[in-house]
């Protein structure tokens, strides 16, 4: 039998990794999620409170740093729910398989409205 090496357009195929990097996010989407974790006055959550989260992927400590790295947009710290939305893609990405981007993706940026991604 023959085996065919071409994309066949599912989610195992070539290219599905691009289609994931260019599919908005919706917030809405973990935002009972994002709510129970109990964020503070200022709307964010701490390292603290999305850690048990992250670990509950099982993913290495080590790839988890990294999508929280990514997922900081603004680096301070904490995560609103934009970027717990974009913690969850990642990790949802990598679990299905596929390898990290280098930064967050321009259409993730934009459908979340975040200032960083009209520069």
């Amino acid at each position: 039998a023959v085996v065919s090496t071409q994309s066949t357009g599912t989610p195992f195929g070539i290219g599905s990794t691009l289609d994931i990097l260019k599919s908005p996010i919706d917030p809405r989407v973990h935002e009972h999620e994002f709510e129970a974790l109990g964020p503070g006055a200022d709307g964010k959550i701490t390292g603290t409170q999305a850690k048990v989260p992250m670990q509950e992927s099982k993913l290495p400590s080590s790839t988890l740093k990294r999508i929280w790295n990514l997922g900081d947009i603004d680096k301070d710290g904490k995560l609103d729910v934009r970027e717990f939305a974009i913690i969850k893609r990642l990790i949802d990405l990598k679990l299905d398989g596929h390898e990290l981007p280098v930064t967050v993706p321009k259409a993730w940026m934009e459908s979340l409205d975040f200032e960083e991604a009209r520069r």
